[in-house]
């Protein structure tokens, strides 16, 4: 019987060149032969923009697993540095009249320089920090960007929203039902492929390339050998910065831009969630997953009329990707997980918290405090009182970080997600059951710890930087789609009805209803305080300190950080139940800085 015989060419091929050549062909497939079955659900032409806007998120996917193996952390500004270096790009075609090529090369150009005075101002100064000081660095990165980027269309004369653009290329038109085709979309189609080459070629045939690799898989050893660490790792960010502007520029003319100084981690979410799949490491992985969702979101975005429902489907996709993948062994791999990345903060010995210049000062201090919170509301007028009564919510919120991030040494910068589906829970019970508040404040962090259990088992197995990505998009998620009025309209309460409380304390009066939110802070501050003391707080901050050690001592690691992950869930839950009126919607944007 004749065997099958592999083509001589593919004999020759790296087993990693050989696995793109496959996901490329069963994309191919994908593309070609799922219309002729589902031709209503997944028609040609949507399969192939899917195709094309996962390949321009693939290359987004690209630059965070470049920089996250430079610098072992996610870069949560990056969507923000093409954002603004493609805004300037555009603004200048639009604005400034510029031809759009040309407006296309300094974009490229400022994405370039972008990148590498990221690096050089902001990531060398925090070169010896904890990850988690770098990681909320890159955050507030993201927020001076993102409102840059606001102002350049003043700037440059350019219109305040941009739903698209005419190129040079829009004129040529190609109809593949139900999608209208254009020049633009056959740049992309070109500019991807070379793209993919030349960042092959540099990482694998030239000097610098093959010293960019040995610095990712071990930094320590790279520096010992005389390679230029920190000038790589500039080289990194510039190549990063560059790719994020070509992936916002050559999306424009289509998808238009997103001028807010919250859009980051909304933009960035596809290109995380690929880059999960290929846990931070894998370029091909990366980019040919970027490519699958794409797909996967215009299916559907087609077939779904829900908004922003593409959104949960990156959030599943990012759990199922952490379950599914398996924890390598070896201490390379732990180099920057759990406590490690939050950094080591020695209490206040003993003999010093003692001496009475110290006793004094902490007692002024308390005091001082304690006499703004008391006081500030009784003089101050309604608007001012709902603003502190949001800062005691916020320091709720801030107590549930203390548990996660300071005890359990995990990093999350989604907990307003879990206020938000507290405020929803507890608005509803109140609202339409009309039930006891305090009953409906337990609910809220019922709610908050079965939404972390839902978050954090997946997200434990691996530690350090991805636990931070799934919060982030399980904040994305609840923002955009399960706290939107749009798709849950009669879920969602409108307002917020306060009762009263022993049918006595009306918590209608401002006033009153802050120093209810004040007393719910103080007894969380007290429980938080008797936890650390037991022996749940003991186990916690040594399993924070030394895993290896506690797992020795029979101490069950993962469950562990679990409970401190449910603690810290209820917490923020709590937090929500109190949360005034517009409801609890504006708790969960990803954006607030708190969250960090």
């Amino acid at each position: 019987m004749p065997t099958l015989q592999i083509p001589p060419f593919l004999t020759n091929l790296t087993p990693r060149l050989r696995g793109v050549l496959l996901v490329v062909l069963g994309a191919l497939i994908v593309i070609f032969v799922v219309p002729a079955i589902a031709p209503h659900t997944a028609p040609l032409g949507l399969l192939i923009q899917g195709a094309e806007l996962g390949a321009v998120n693939g290359l987004l996917a690209l630059g965070l697993v470049l920089t996250y193996r430079s610098t072992r952390i996610i870069n949560f500004a990056y969507g923000a540095m093409g954002g603004l270096a493609g805004t300037v790009g555009v603004m200048l075609d639009l604005g400034e009249h510029w031809n759009w090529f040309v407006a296309l090369a300094v974009g490229l150009v400022l994405g370039a320089l972008l990148g590498a005075a990221v690096d050089i101002f902001v990531m060398r100064r925090f070169f010896n920090a904890p990850r988690l000081i770098v990681l909320v660095a890159t955050i507030g990165l993201a927020q001076v960007l993102g409102g840059i980027q606001l102002l350049v269309p003043g700037w440059l004369h350019g219109p305040p929203l941009v739903g698209g653009l005419t190129t040079p290329l829009s004129h040529a038109h190609v109809n593949i039902h139900p999608v209208l085709f254009n020049g633009d979309d056959l740049l992309i189609a070109c500019v991807v492929p070379l793209v993919l080459l030349g960042l092959g070629w540099f990482l694998l045939r030239t000097d610098a390339g093959v010293a960019v690799r040995s610095v990712a898989d071990n930094s320590e050893r790279a520096l010992l050998l005389g390679i230029p660490v920190k000038r790589l790792s500039t080289l990194v960010w510039i190549i990063a910065g560059g790719l994020a502007a070509l992936t916002v520029m050559v999306n424009a003319p289509s998808q238009g831009l997103t001028l807010s100084a919250a859009a980051g981690p909304t933009l960035l979410l596809p290109a995380l969630a690929a880059a999960v799949i290929a846990r931070m490491e894998n370029l091909p992985v990366a980019f040919g997953a970027g490519v699958v969702l794409g797909i996967v979101n215009s299916v559907v975005g087609f077939n779904v009329r829900q908004e922003s429902v593409t959104d949960v489907v990156f959030l599943v996709v990012i759990l199922l990707a952490l379950l599914l993948q398996r924890k390598k062994a070896g201490r390379a791999n732990d180099a920057g997980d759990s406590w490690l990345s939050t950094g080591v903060l020695k209490p206040i010995p003993d003999v010093l918290k003692r001496l009475p210049e110290v006793i004094a000062g902490r007692a002024i201090i308390g005091a001082i405090i304690a006499t703004v919170l008391i006081i500030t509301p009784l003089l101050a007028g309604p608007g001012t009182t709902l603003e502190f009564t949001a800062a005691i919510i916020f320091g709720i919120v801030a107590v549930s970080l203390v548990v996660l991030s300071g005890w359990s040494g995990n990093i999350s910068l989604g907990q307003f997600a879990f206020a938000g589906i507290g405020g929803v829970i507890a608005g509803d019970l109140i609202e339409k059951a009309n039930l006891d508040f305090f009953v409906s404040i337990a609910c809220a962090a019922i709610g908050g710890a079965l939404l972390a259990i839902l978050v954090g088992l997946p997200a434990l197995r691996i530690r350090g930087m991805f636990l931070a990505a799934t919060t982030l998009a399980l904040a994305v998620a609840v923002d955009s789609f399960f706290l939107n009025p749009s798709n849950f309209s009669t879920a969602i309460p409108q307002g917020f009805l306060r009762p009263v409380l022993w049918k006595r304390f009306d918590l209608a009066n401002g006033r009153t209803y802050y120093f209810f939110c004040l007393a719910i802070l103080l007894l969380v501050v007290v429980f938080v305080k008797g936890l650390r003391k037991a022996r749940a707080g003991r186990v916690l901050l040594a399993n924070r300190d030394n895993q290896n050690a506690a797992s020795a001592m029979a101490v069950p690691s993962v469950r562990v950080k679990l409970v401190g992950f449910v603690l810290a869930g209820a917490i923020a839950g709590i937090a929500g139940a109190p949360t005034p009126p517009p409801c609890a919607r504006w708790a969960s944007t990803p954006s607030t800085p708190p969250s960090a």
